[in-house]
């Protein structure tokens, strides 16, 4: 029988290591959302940020307000927006500053300046894209080489930027060259920025296209330095505020695993330390030990039958029918379990 009993665990154990899992997923077609794979997505950033906080990461499909950021800490992440902000959510956003949370505001032509003038910032996203002289492929796709952070510019000769805007009324981390025009103005504008607020800071970035899946590979060190400059756990990335957001999929993928011939060593190994643990008669030792202890604790009264103390014991707790099992082998000399 106890052989029996071996197999099933020996089996069991296998079956445990090597079986498929299956693992939920959700996807989404929204531009800008970290649950988008295709190429206006931010997937790939959002992995990176999954390993970037540890883990921690939140996607907010409801207003601020319901979510109750305010009582949250860690980071706000605003990719893209483009539907407006309530007074009740930016008061939220308020409250997360100063509390200590950071706000990451990455827009262009969105939604994004209501909550610069909700929080009483002079700060702007303009409203006009901006052309320069060093651009990749062309106007369209200008590039920025001064970096000011030593922390953000390391091993990144420059940052590829998709149909930006820039940012007024701030001093800034990053600017454009000094040739770069916004309407008919040259001058050299800041695109990113960064704000103290209350005990918290907030991160402006006036392109979010360079965090889509489609740039990434061209700007992927620059947006590695990104993350760990302005990112700490947990991370809660608003997807409330994408006006077609949608999660068109849902689905399952499967994990294939195996098992290496460590592990298989290693149940083999589990399972035959049971097996010597029973036969060696090592569980009758312990058993009898535990019920010598139990018998030094609780003494019986001279004279009393062993059933009065085993009924007093299961008063307190202890299952009786173990406890007369238990006497019964040692009275019978024979090892625990191994009657026939």
């Amino acid at each position: 029988m106890r052989r029996v009993v071996y197999a099933v665990l020996l089996v069991v154990g296998l079956f445990l290591v090597i079986a498929p899992l299956s693992i939920p997923v959700f996807t989404s077609n929204t531009p800008f959302s970290v649950l988008n794979t295709g190429w206006d997505g931010c997937s790939r950033f959002g992995k990176l940020l999954y390993g970037t906080a540890d883990g921690k990461i939140v996607p907010v499909f409801s207003p601020f307000d319901s979510f109750g950021l305010s009582g949250k800490r860690g980071t706000l992440l605003i990719i893209g927006p483009d539907m407006g902000y309530s007074s009740a959510e930016i008061d939220e956003i308020r409250e997360f500053l100063k509390n200590g949370g950071t706000l990451v505001l990455m827009d262009d032509f969105g939604t994004g300046n209501e909550i610069l003038s909700g929080l009483g910032l002079s700060a702007r996203f303009s409203s006009k894209p901006y052309r320069d002289v060093f651009y990749y492929k062309n106007e369209n796709f200008p590039v920025l080489v001064r970096i000011l952070d030593p922390a953000l510019a390391e091993n990144v000769s420059g940052v590829i930027l998709n149909v930006p805007s820039v940012l007024q009324g701030v001093g800034g981390e990053i600017y454009t060259s000094k040739v770069a025009v916004v309407g008919s103005d040259f001058s050299q504008y800041p695109v990113m920025a960064e704000v103290d607020y209350g005990d918290g800071r907030i991160v402006l970035f006036s392109d979010p296209s360079v965090f889509i899946n489609d740039m990434y590979g061209l700007n992927e060190n620059f947006i590695r330095n990104f993350a760990d400059y302005a990112f700490s756990g947990p991370v809660y990335i608003d997807e409330a505020h994408h006006s077609n957001f949608n999660l068109y999929h849902r689905g399952y993928i499967t994990v294939r695993r195996s098992a290496d011939s460590e592990t298989i060593f290693y149940v083999f190994l589990f399972v035959a330390l049971i097996a010597l643990f029973v036969e060696s008669g090592l569980a009758w030792l312990v058993a009898e030990k535990i019920l010598a202890l139990v018998s030094r604790v609780l003494p019986s009264e001279a004279g009393e039958p062993v059933e009065a103390v085993v009924r007093r014991l299961a008063e307190r707790g202890y299952r009786e029918d173990i406890l007369l099992k238990m006497v019964r082998e040692i009275e019978t000399g024979r090892k625990l379990g191994g009657g026939k």
